[in-house]
């Protein structure tokens, strides 16, 4: 009976689990969006007020905007327009991709837009550039303080758990110890909170509801992914499969997900088979050969995932001939029907 997987792909597994997880960066989390208010709803102005917001539609760029804004809110800034135009300006910041960029605006920002309130509206974009820039106890510290005042902002603690469960990934990949326990307690229960209430579908107030459906399915099963990583990389590989297991659920065609997958039911199929062939138990042959079947699975589906990705060239076909290995052995010697299991698994 086979007992380990081949050695090359054990090793290339490994790696690809240390490396290619984290291909998504938080400049894919934008703000919170605010529903449009109808013409019906949306306070009146003057003639002048008009021209003032004319204007910082007009400006070019979002340093220009934010000057405008400057003057708008010297003669307008008791206007009820002002929150809207807070949103606004803080909307524009989002898409400003270069991180230092980014914080040199939001500075501005706060010290133009000084009401409490508005300072919030920006820092969900200031933690995303402070870990896009990986500055990341920067990153944690204002999302610590943000987080008190306001413990069910999905986005932050969707960025809170993706930071950690990146730096450990980060920490491994470089042969560097594992974060502090301190730092992987707090962003793993920031994941779980995030997950909480994506599962719950608690919509948060002032967020348009597609916007929230597409936010919900794109980042619930990549809460799930980082609460494994994490998990994984801290040896707990139980609950670790449980996690990914979940994301897999939910995005069953996510590469690096079922790569993390295969490499531990490989680590489960060794140590069944290994203590079979010490102690030669038909319970345990009966256990190693269900756990082989599981194997099996998890590399058609991985195969799948894989075959034609470049990122994946050096792996996939390596997964492919131990798959064959494992499926001929538990028919005989015989692949008949392994290219339609590989298929099923496809992505449409």
């Amino acid at each position: 009976m086979k007992a380990k997987l081949a050695p090359r792909l054990r090793m290339a597994l490994m790696l690809v689990c240390a490396t290619a997880l984290f291909s998504a960066t938080f400049a894919s989390i934008p703000a919170v969006q605010d529903k449009p208010q109808s013409k019906d709803s949306a306070p009146k102005i003057s003639e002048g007020e008009q021209q003032a917001i004319g204007k910082i539609n007009a400006a070019s760029g979002v340093a220009e905007k934010l000057k405008a804004s400057a003057e708008y809110l010297k003669k307008y800034g008791k206007s009820p327009n002002r929150p809207r135009l807070a949103g606004f300006i803080a909307d524009e910041i989002w898409k400003v991709a270069d991180s230092a960029q980014r914080i040199a605006l939001i500075e501005n920002f706060t010290k133009t837009f000084n009401q409490p309130d508005e300072a919030d509206l920006i820092k969900p974009a200031l933690i995303d550039a402070y870990l896009n820039a990986n500055k990341l106890d920067e990153a944690i510290n204002e999302a610590g303080k943000f987080l008190e005042k306001n413990p069910e902002h999905v986005v932050v603690l969707t960025q809170m758990a993706w930071a950690g469960a990146n730096q450990a990934q980060r920490q491994v990949q470089a042969g560097q110890a594992m974060p502090a326990q301190a730092l992987l307690q707090r962003t793993s229960q920031a994941g779980e909170k995030a997950v909480e209430i994506m599962e719950a579908d608690r919509k948060p107030g002032g967020m348009d509801a597609t916007y929230w459906n597409n936010y919900r399915n794109s980042w619930l099963p990549r809460l799930y992914q980082a609460q494994g990583v994490i998990l994984y990389f801290s040896n707990d590989r139980v609950a670790a499969k449980d996690k990914l297991e979940k994301s897999a659920g939910l995005d069953p065609y996510d590469a690096p997900t079922l790569l993390m997958i295969t490499s531990i039911v490989t680590d489960e199929y060794n140590q069944v088979a290994q203590k079979y062939q010490a102690e030669k138990k038909q319970p345990l042959l009966d256990q190693a050969m269900l756990k082989m079947d599981e194997l099996i699975d998890y590399l058609a589906r991985t195969a799948a995932a894989t075959e034609g990705n470049a990122q994946y060239q050096a792996i996939s076909g390596q997964i492919m001939e131990t798959l064959k290995s494992y499926y001929s052995f538990r028919r005989e010697g015989k692949t008949d029907g392994l290219k339609e299991l590989v298929q099923k698994y496809k992505r449409p």
